[in-house]
């Protein structure tokens, strides 16, 4: 966590970053290999991983921002200083 109380992605980026490079590295390579069904099957799994991981990055980090927002009750969860999650009930009274 950063000091502002923002969750780290540094591992996770690091490893998605790693993983996307190696699929399309193994996608150029299959660029010139001939074209028959197993190498187009390879190709669609690899390019199936490369979205996922994708969408998958960048929907699991919006949920996370978005729950952040949900449970601090403000467009800024992570600022400095921290803001307190609103009271509900004091909200409902007025």
């Amino acid at each position: 966590m950063s000091k502002n109380g923002e969750p780290s992605w540094r591992w996770r980026r690091i490893l998605i970053y790693a993983v996307l490079i190696w699929a399309c590295v193994q996608l150029a390579v299959l660029v010139d290999a001939s074209d028959t069904r197993v190498n187009e099957t390879i190709a669609w799994g690899w390019l199936v991983l490369i979205t996922a991981l994708v969408l998958g990055y960048t929907g699991f980090a919006t949920v996370q921002d978005v729950a952040a927002i949900w449970a601090t009750r403000t467009g800024r969860p992570y600022a400095d200083p921290p803001v307190e999650p609103a009271d509900p009930e004091k909200d409902e009274r007025g």
